[in-house]
Protein backbone atom coordinates (compact mmCIF):
# COMPACT_ATOMS: atom_id res chain seq x y z
CA UNK A 1 0.00 0.00 0.00
CA UNK A 2 1.47 3.65 -1.42
CA UNK A 3 1.41 6.45 1.58
CA UNK A 4 -0.82 9.13 1.10
CA UNK A 5 0.18 11.68 -1.30
CA UNK A 6 0.24 15.60 0.31
CA UNK A 7 0.75 18.53 -1.46
CA UNK A 8 0.99 21.58 0.90
CA UNK A 9 0.77 25.18 -0.47
CA UNK A 10 3.51 27.70 0.78
CA UNK A 11 3.10 30.65 -1.89
CA UNK A 12 6.13 32.41 -0.93
CA UNK A 13 9.65 31.80 -1.85
CA UNK A 14 12.22 30.03 -0.17
CA UNK A 15 14.82 32.44 0.81
CA UNK A 16 17.41 33.11 3.23
CA UNK A 17 15.03 36.01 4.89
CA UNK A 18 12.09 34.13 4.67
CA UNK A 19 9.77 34.21 7.83
CA UNK A 20 8.57 31.61 10.02
CA UNK A 21 6.10 30.81 7.72
CA UNK A 22 7.71 29.31 5.28
CA UNK A 23 10.23 27.93 8.28
CA UNK A 24 7.53 26.20 9.55
CA UNK A 25 6.74 23.86 6.51
CA UNK A 26 10.92 23.79 6.81
CA UNK A 27 10.39 22.38 9.79
CA UNK A 28 7.88 19.80 9.25
CA UNK A 29 9.55 18.22 6.44
CA UNK A 30 12.62 17.83 8.42
CA UNK A 31 10.60 15.81 10.93
CA UNK A 32 8.85 13.75 8.12
CA UNK A 33 11.93 12.67 7.34
CA UNK A 34 13.42 12.09 10.61
CA UNK A 35 10.44 10.05 11.94
CA UNK A 36 9.77 8.28 8.61
CA UNK A 37 6.37 9.71 8.76
CA UNK A 38 4.13 7.40 6.39
CA UNK A 39 3.63 10.05 3.96
CA UNK A 40 4.42 11.37 0.49
CA UNK A 41 4.52 15.01 1.24
CA UNK A 42 5.53 17.91 -1.19
CA UNK A 43 5.95 20.96 0.20
CA UNK A 44 5.23 23.70 -2.89
CA UNK A 45 6.88 27.56 -2.87
CA UNK A 46 6.91 30.33 -4.82
CA UNK A 47 9.77 30.21 -6.57
CA UNK A 48 12.32 29.40 -9.59
CA UNK A 49 14.87 27.51 -7.76
CA UNK A 50 15.82 23.70 -8.33
CA UNK A 51 13.60 20.92 -6.88
CA UNK A 52 15.29 19.82 -3.51
CA UNK A 53 14.45 15.75 -2.54
CA UNK A 54 14.48 15.43 1.09
CA UNK A 55 13.85 11.95 1.50
CA UNK A 56 12.12 9.35 -1.51
CA UNK A 57 9.03 10.83 0.33
CA UNK A 58 9.78 14.00 1.35
CA UNK A 59 10.76 17.13 -0.89
CA UNK A 60 10.21 20.92 -1.94
CA UNK A 61 8.51 21.92 -5.19
CA UNK A 62 8.93 25.34 -6.67
CA UNK A 63 6.59 26.79 -9.46
CA UNK A 64 7.49 30.51 -10.82
CA UNK A 65 4.81 32.84 -9.55
CA UNK A 66 2.01 33.71 -12.07
CA UNK A 67 1.78 37.30 -10.98
CA UNK A 68 4.35 38.24 -7.99
CA UNK A 69 4.14 41.21 -6.05
CA UNK A 70 7.17 41.75 -7.34
CA UNK A 71 6.26 43.80 -10.49
CA UNK A 72 4.70 46.00 -8.57
CA UNK A 73 6.80 48.80 -8.72
CA UNK A 74 5.14 51.49 -7.08
CA UNK A 75 4.95 49.87 -3.61
CA UNK A 76 7.59 50.90 -1.31
CA UNK A 77 8.06 47.50 1.10
CA UNK A 78 7.39 44.25 0.67
CA UNK A 79 7.45 41.95 3.61
CA UNK A 80 7.48 38.67 1.16
CA UNK A 81 6.45 38.40 -2.65
CA UNK A 82 3.40 36.15 -3.42
CA UNK A 83 1.51 35.36 -6.24
CA UNK A 84 -1.71 37.74 -6.65
CA UNK A 85 -3.10 35.66 -9.84
CA UNK A 86 -6.47 34.19 -9.52
CA UNK A 87 -5.04 30.84 -11.06
CA UNK A 88 -2.35 29.02 -11.24
CA UNK A 89 -2.26 26.92 -14.47
CA UNK A 90 0.94 24.73 -13.73
CA UNK A 91 0.06 24.11 -10.26
CA UNK A 92 -3.51 23.16 -11.45
CA UNK A 93 -2.12 20.67 -13.46
CA UNK A 94 0.02 18.71 -10.82
CA UNK A 95 -2.66 19.07 -8.07
CA UNK A 96 -4.86 16.06 -9.24
CA UNK A 97 -2.31 13.54 -8.46
CA UNK A 98 -2.31 14.36 -4.71
CA UNK A 99 -4.69 12.61 -2.25
CA UNK A 100 -4.98 15.83 -0.08
CA UNK A 101 -3.91 19.43 -1.00
CA UNK A 102 -3.14 21.61 2.20
CA UNK A 103 -3.52 25.57 1.85
CA UNK A 104 -1.70 27.61 4.16
CA UNK A 105 -3.35 30.43 3.30
CA UNK A 106 -6.64 31.27 2.03
CA UNK A 107 -5.55 34.35 0.01
CA UNK A 108 -3.28 33.60 -3.18
CA UNK A 109 -2.48 32.11 -6.72
CA UNK A 110 -1.74 28.77 -4.61
CA UNK A 111 -4.67 28.47 -1.94
CA UNK A 112 -7.14 29.61 -4.83
CA UNK A 113 -5.84 27.52 -7.47
CA UNK A 114 -6.50 24.66 -4.23
CA UNK A 115 -9.74 25.38 -3.74
CA UNK A 116 -10.77 24.94 -7.60
CA UNK A 117 -9.26 21.93 -7.93
CA UNK A 118 -10.74 20.22 -4.83
CA UNK A 119 -14.00 21.28 -6.30
CA UNK A 120 -13.38 20.01 -9.70
CA UNK A 121 -11.53 16.66 -8.87
CA UNK A 122 -13.34 15.38 -5.19
CA UNK A 123 -9.79 16.19 -3.62
CA UNK A 124 -10.19 16.71 0.25
CA UNK A 125 -8.68 20.37 0.93
CA UNK A 126 -6.86 20.93 4.63
CA UNK A 127 -5.95 24.89 5.24
CA UNK A 128 -3.99 26.47 8.47
CA UNK A 129 -3.34 29.82 9.70
CA UNK A 130 0.44 30.92 9.49
CA UNK A 131 0.00 34.27 8.74
CA UNK A 132 -2.66 37.41 9.57
CA UNK A 133 -2.41 38.58 6.52
CA UNK A 134 -5.93 41.12 6.74
CA UNK A 135 -4.10 42.99 9.67
CA UNK A 136 -0.65 42.80 7.35
CA UNK A 137 -2.91 43.78 4.51
CA UNK A 138 -4.22 47.20 6.77
CA UNK A 139 -1.32 48.04 8.08
CA UNK A 140 0.83 48.06 4.65
CA UNK A 141 -1.94 49.62 2.76
CA UNK A 142 -1.62 52.60 5.42
CA UNK A 143 1.80 52.31 4.89
CA UNK A 144 1.92 52.63 0.93
CA UNK A 145 -0.68 55.70 0.94
CA UNK A 146 1.81 56.99 3.38
CA UNK A 147 4.76 56.64 0.95
CA UNK A 148 3.53 57.56 -2.28
CA UNK A 149 1.76 60.78 -0.90
CA UNK A 150 3.37 61.52 2.05
CA UNK A 151 2.47 60.65 5.79
CA UNK A 152 -0.05 63.50 6.57
CA UNK A 153 -1.98 63.68 3.10
CA UNK A 154 -1.92 59.67 2.86
CA UNK A 155 -3.19 59.52 6.79
CA UNK A 156 -5.82 61.84 5.72
CA UNK A 157 -7.05 60.18 2.66
CA UNK A 158 -6.71 56.59 4.08
CA UNK A 159 -8.65 57.78 7.34
CA UNK A 160 -11.67 59.75 5.00
CA UNK A 161 -11.54 56.83 2.44
CA UNK A 162 -11.09 53.73 5.20
CA UNK A 163 -8.52 52.34 2.27
CA UNK A 164 -6.39 50.30 4.97
CA UNK A 165 -9.88 49.35 6.55
CA UNK A 166 -12.17 48.41 3.26
CA UNK A 167 -8.91 46.55 2.32
CA UNK A 168 -8.71 44.48 5.83
CA UNK A 169 -12.33 43.87 5.62
CA UNK A 170 -11.79 42.08 2.13
CA UNK A 171 -9.42 40.25 3.22
CA UNK A 172 -11.60 38.77 5.79
CA UNK A 173 -14.23 37.75 3.50
CA UNK A 174 -11.71 36.49 1.21
CA UNK A 175 -10.43 34.15 3.92
CA UNK A 176 -14.24 32.90 5.21
CA UNK A 177 -14.72 31.91 1.68
CA UNK A 178 -11.91 29.48 1.46
CA UNK A 179 -12.49 28.46 4.54
CA UNK A 180 -15.93 27.23 4.03
CA UNK A 181 -14.17 25.26 0.82
CA UNK A 182 -12.32 23.21 3.46
CA UNK A 183 -12.89 20.17 5.14
CA UNK A 184 -10.73 20.62 7.96
CA UNK A 185 -9.60 24.19 9.82
CA UNK A 186 -5.91 24.06 11.48
CA UNK A 187 -5.65 26.79 13.61
CA UNK A 188 -3.58 27.94 17.27
CA UNK A 189 -4.62 31.66 18.07
CA UNK A 190 -7.72 32.09 20.33
CA UNK A 191 -9.01 34.41 17.30
CA UNK A 192 -8.55 32.29 14.57
CA UNK A 193 -10.13 29.18 15.92
CA UNK A 194 -13.34 32.07 17.20
CA UNK A 195 -13.19 33.29 13.35
CA UNK A 196 -13.39 29.66 12.11
CA UNK A 197 -16.29 28.73 14.05
CA UNK A 198 -18.08 31.42 13.00
CA UNK A 199 -17.61 30.02 9.16
CA UNK A 200 -17.29 26.34 9.61
CA UNK A 201 -18.70 23.55 11.96
CA UNK A 202 -16.88 23.16 15.32
CA UNK A 203 -15.92 19.44 14.70
CA UNK A 204 -13.48 20.43 11.03
CA UNK A 205 -11.38 22.99 13.36
CA UNK A 206 -7.90 20.99 14.20
CA UNK A 207 -5.48 22.63 16.81
CA UNK A 208 -1.95 22.52 15.50
CA UNK A 209 1.29 23.75 17.72
CA UNK A 210 4.74 25.56 17.48
CA UNK A 211 7.40 23.57 18.12
CA UNK A 212 11.21 23.63 18.46
CA UNK A 213 14.42 21.62 17.40
CA UNK A 214 15.59 21.31 21.49
CA UNK A 215 18.52 19.99 19.80
CA UNK A 216 19.74 23.25 18.60
CA UNK A 217 18.12 25.29 20.77
CA UNK A 218 19.71 24.69 24.26
CA UNK A 219 20.87 26.42 27.33
CA UNK A 220 24.65 27.14 26.55
CA UNK A 221 26.60 28.13 29.76
CA UNK A 222 29.42 30.50 27.84
CA UNK A 223 27.76 31.92 25.35
CA UNK A 224 26.87 35.23 26.91
CA UNK A 225 31.11 35.96 27.49
CA UNK A 226 31.18 34.60 23.90
CA UNK A 227 28.39 36.52 22.19
CA UNK A 228 30.51 39.78 24.07
CA UNK A 229 33.98 39.13 22.42
CA UNK A 230 32.41 37.99 19.34
CA UNK A 231 30.28 41.43 18.88
CA UNK A 232 32.53 43.74 21.25
CA UNK A 233 30.06 44.53 23.77
CA UNK A 234 30.68 45.58 26.66
CA UNK A 235 29.97 43.56 30.01
CA UNK A 236 27.24 44.73 32.42
CA UNK A 237 24.69 45.51 29.36
CA UNK A 238 21.41 44.16 29.49
CA UNK A 239 21.08 42.36 26.41
CA UNK A 240 18.26 42.79 24.59
CA UNK A 241 17.38 40.47 21.29
CA UNK A 242 15.16 41.46 18.57
CA UNK A 243 15.02 38.52 16.00
CA UNK A 244 12.52 38.96 12.45
CA UNK A 245 11.77 41.64 9.67
CA UNK A 246 13.62 44.94 10.45
CA UNK A 247 10.09 46.77 9.55
CA UNK A 248 6.73 48.04 11.10
CA UNK A 249 4.86 44.72 10.45
CA UNK A 250 7.06 43.82 13.49
CA UNK A 251 6.47 47.07 14.98
CA UNK A 252 10.01 47.91 15.12
CA UNK A 253 9.20 52.05 15.59
CA UNK A 254 7.34 51.07 18.94
CA UNK A 255 10.58 49.04 20.01
CA UNK A 256 12.91 51.52 18.91
CA UNK A 257 11.47 54.58 20.11
CA UNK A 258 11.55 51.93 23.79
CA UNK A 259 15.04 51.14 23.54
CA UNK A 260 15.89 54.71 23.38
CA UNK A 261 13.26 56.05 26.28
CA UNK A 262 14.94 53.47 28.02
CA UNK A 263 18.41 54.42 27.42
CA UNK A 264 17.64 58.04 28.49
CA UNK A 265 16.25 56.23 31.41
CA UNK A 266 19.36 54.87 32.56
CA UNK A 267 18.59 51.14 31.55
CA UNK A 268 22.38 49.60 30.54
CA UNK A 269 20.32 48.31 27.26
CA UNK A 270 22.20 47.25 24.35
CA UNK A 271 19.76 45.73 21.44
CA UNK A 272 21.16 43.39 19.25
CA UNK A 273 18.92 43.16 15.91
CA UNK A 274 19.01 39.63 14.27
CA UNK A 275 17.63 40.34 10.55
CA UNK A 276 16.98 42.44 7.66
CA UNK A 277 14.58 45.58 6.62
CA UNK A 278 14.43 48.82 5.65
CA UNK A 279 14.53 50.16 9.57
CA UNK A 280 18.05 48.97 10.25
CA UNK A 281 19.92 51.89 9.26
CA UNK A 282 17.39 53.97 11.04
CA UNK A 283 17.97 51.42 14.42
CA UNK A 284 21.67 51.80 14.01
CA UNK A 285 21.76 55.81 13.28
CA UNK A 286 19.42 56.24 16.81
CA UNK A 287 21.14 53.74 19.03
CA UNK A 288 24.48 54.02 17.93
CA UNK A 289 26.83 52.07 19.88
CA UNK A 290 23.86 50.62 21.72
CA UNK A 291 22.69 48.57 19.30
CA UNK A 292 24.37 45.74 17.23
CA UNK A 293 22.87 44.19 13.90
CA UNK A 294 23.89 40.91 12.73
CA UNK A 295 22.24 40.35 9.51
CA UNK A 296 20.64 37.15 9.02
CA UNK A 297 21.81 34.34 11.15
CA UNK A 298 21.99 30.02 10.72
CA UNK A 299 20.17 28.75 13.85
CA UNK A 300 23.07 27.65 15.66
CA UNK A 301 24.35 30.94 15.58
CA UNK A 302 20.56 32.38 16.84
CA UNK A 303 20.90 29.62 19.38
CA UNK A 304 23.64 31.05 20.80
CA UNK A 305 22.28 34.62 20.90
CA UNK A 306 18.82 33.47 22.81
CA UNK A 307 21.33 31.65 25.26
CA UNK A 308 22.94 34.83 26.08
CA UNK A 309 20.53 37.36 25.77
CA UNK A 310 18.82 38.71 28.78
CA UNK A 311 15.69 38.94 26.85
CA UNK A 312 13.71 38.39 23.74
CA UNK A 313 11.82 41.29 22.62
CA UNK A 314 8.35 40.46 20.62
CA UNK A 315 6.92 43.86 19.74
CA UNK A 316 4.69 42.63 16.96
CA UNK A 317 1.01 42.96 17.36
CA UNK A 318 -0.40 40.51 15.02
CA UNK A 319 1.68 37.24 15.66
CA UNK A 320 0.06 33.93 15.36
CA UNK A 321 2.55 32.18 16.52
CA UNK A 322 5.88 33.08 16.54
CA UNK A 323 8.63 30.45 16.57
CA UNK A 324 11.37 32.68 17.87
CA UNK A 325 9.31 32.98 21.37
CA UNK A 326 9.53 29.20 22.19
CA UNK A 327 13.32 28.81 20.49
CA UNK A 328 14.36 31.85 23.25
CA UNK A 329 12.37 30.13 25.94
CA UNK A 330 14.52 26.36 24.67
CA UNK A 331 17.49 28.12 25.46
CA UNK A 332 16.46 29.80 29.04
CA UNK A 333 15.98 33.48 27.89
CA UNK A 334 12.57 35.31 29.14
CA UNK A 335 10.56 36.87 26.12
CA UNK A 336 8.94 40.30 26.31
CA UNK A 337 5.72 40.41 24.02
CA UNK A 338 3.05 42.35 22.99
CA UNK A 339 -0.33 41.99 24.53
CA UNK A 340 -1.75 41.66 21.49
CA UNK A 341 -0.57 39.20 19.86
CA UNK A 342 -1.30 35.56 19.89
CA UNK A 343 2.13 34.56 21.40
CA UNK A 344 1.41 34.59 25.49
CA UNK A 345 -1.42 32.89 25.18
CA UNK A 346 0.32 29.93 23.41
CA UNK A 347 2.25 29.19 25.64
CA UNK A 348 -0.14 28.52 28.42
CA UNK A 349 0.62 31.81 30.52
CA UNK A 350 4.46 30.82 31.57
CA UNK A 351 5.67 33.01 34.04
CA UNK A 352 8.60 32.93 31.61
CA UNK A 353 7.20 35.15 29.05
CA UNK A 354 5.53 39.09 29.99
CA UNK A 355 2.81 40.64 28.09
CA UNK A 356 3.04 44.33 27.26
CA UNK A 357 1.19 47.16 25.89
CA UNK A 358 1.31 48.26 22.93
CA UNK A 359 2.74 51.40 23.97
CA UNK A 360 6.46 52.90 23.74
CA UNK A 361 6.39 53.74 27.42
CA UNK A 362 4.69 50.39 28.67
CA UNK A 363 7.87 48.95 26.52
CA UNK A 364 10.60 51.50 27.95
CA UNK A 365 9.20 50.65 31.81
CA UNK A 366 9.08 47.12 31.12
CA UNK A 367 12.73 47.16 29.70
CA UNK A 368 13.90 48.91 32.09
CA UNK A 369 12.24 47.61 35.04
CA UNK A 370 13.30 43.64 34.40
CA UNK A 371 16.84 45.23 33.50
CA UNK A 372 17.09 46.68 37.72
CA UNK A 373 15.13 43.54 38.81
CA UNK A 374 17.56 40.75 38.89
CA UNK A 375 15.85 38.56 41.11
CA UNK A 376 12.86 38.40 38.72
CA UNK A 377 14.85 38.08 35.66
CA UNK A 378 16.33 34.87 37.47
CA UNK A 379 13.00 33.52 38.27
CA UNK A 380 11.86 34.54 34.47
CA UNK A 381 14.94 32.27 33.32
CA UNK A 382 14.05 29.37 35.88
CA UNK A 383 10.51 29.55 34.13
CA UNK A 384 11.83 29.44 30.56
CA UNK A 385 14.06 26.12 31.55
CA UNK A 386 10.91 24.85 33.54
CA UNK A 387 8.91 25.18 30.04
CA UNK A 388 10.90 23.91 28.06
CA UNK A 389 11.90 20.71 30.21
CA UNK A 390 7.69 20.37 30.93
CA UNK A 391 5.92 21.53 27.30
CA UNK A 392 7.71 22.17 24.73
CA UNK A 393 7.19 20.33 22.03
CA UNK A 394 9.48 18.81 19.37
CA UNK A 395 8.37 18.81 15.59
CA UNK A 396 8.05 15.24 15.37
CA UNK A 397 5.02 15.29 17.47
CA UNK A 398 3.62 18.32 15.38
CA UNK A 399 3.73 16.11 12.30
CA UNK A 400 2.65 12.23 14.16
CA UNK A 401 0.23 14.30 16.25
CA UNK A 402 -1.44 17.23 14.51
CA UNK A 403 -0.97 17.02 10.34
CA UNK A 404 -0.77 13.22 10.33
CA UNK A 405 -4.62 12.45 12.06
CA UNK A 406 -5.95 15.15 9.91
CA UNK A 407 -4.92 14.25 6.66
CA UNK A 408 -5.68 10.72 7.71
CA UNK A 409 -9.24 12.00 8.34
CA UNK A 410 -9.50 14.08 5.10
CA UNK A 411 -8.94 11.05 3.14
CA UNK A 412 -11.34 8.38 4.95
CA UNK A 413 -14.62 11.36 4.73
CA UNK A 414 -13.63 11.82 1.29
CA UNK A 415 -14.07 7.94 0.65
CA UNK A 416 -17.18 7.86 2.68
Amino acid sequence: MTNPRIAVLVDLPREAAAGGHVKYWERVAQAAVRESVPVDLTIYFSGTGADEVLSPQVRFRFLPPVFSTARLKFLPYVPAHTDLAPFHPALARELPRYDVLHATDGFFAFARTAERVARWHGIPLVTSFHTDTPAYAELFTRQTLQSLVGEKLGSWINAVFKISVRERASKDKRLKKHLRACSSVMAMRTEDIALAQGVVPLEKIMPMRLAVDKEIFIPQEGARVEIERLYTIPPGKFLTLFVGRVDAGKNMPLLLQACVEAIEKGAPLHLVVVGLGPMSNEVKTRLGSNATLTGLLPPEKLAQLYAAADCLAMASDIEIGGMIGLEALACGCPVLVSKRSGVAPLCGGTAAMQEIASDPEAWAEALTSLAQDRTRYAAMREAALAFRRDKLAGWQKVVTEDFLPVWQSAMQKEKK
